[in-house]
């Protein structure tokens, strides 16, 4: 009897350990919002400005997307019940793995609204890249993601120059000569 109740004591232990750390992304993410879509920031060319935002990733590090300027971003939304997203991580892995060594920076965002179903998730997939939080949709709603998955491509300056959904991302010859375009501009 003592080694069960032993046993359920570490498994409440861990569970609890578990919610901590839910919470502190939770609380973290709240303050993090600190960007909104309030004006549309484009230049003379008719080009838009990437929205900024700062997320927790899934190892805990703020990243922040201005920080990332010189380099061409992708940012891949995501749920955990999109059963099209979860298809598309091979395919989004081989442009990852394809670009990493250049100027390349791949962020997936998940927008789960549960925080312990996306960490578990995160921590069962092991992805090769950063996986941000967005349990609020704050990145979500900067970008007006309404179709799961969404990969937009983000050029060097911070400019947003293409938005592609599931059958444009499928396209693997087509948006790696994107990223490649992108890259050597």
């Amino acid at each position: 009897m003592t080694k069960l109740n032993n046993m359920s004591y570490l498994q409440s232990r861990f569970h609890l350990k578990q919610l901590v750390f839910c919470l502190i992304i939770l609380i973290s993410n709240i303050t993090l919002a600190e960007e909104e879509k309030t004006s549309e920031e484009t230049d003379a060319s008719g080009k838009q400005l990437a929205w900024n935002f700062t997320l927790k990733s899934q190892s805990g590090k703020n990243i922040k997307l201005s920080e990332l300027r010189g380099r061409v971003i992708a940012l891949n939304f995501w749920d955990s019940r999109c059963g099209t997203c979860i298809q598309q991580f091979p395919v989004i892995n081989t442009y990852y793995q394809s670009n990493k060594n250049n100027e390349f920076t791949l962020l997936s965002v998940n927008i789960d609204e549960d925080l312990l179903t996306a960490t578990r998730f995160i921590k069962k997939r092991k992805f090769d890249y950063p996986v941000l939080l967005d349990t609020f949709n704050q990145a979500s709603r900067l970008y007006s993601v309404s179709d799961l998955p969404t990969l937009f491509l983000i050029d060097k300056d911070g400019y947003l120059r293409h938005s592609l959904d599931d059958s444009q991302i499928k396209q693997q010859k087509i948006t790696q000569q994107v990223i490649e375009g992108l890259l050597n501009e």
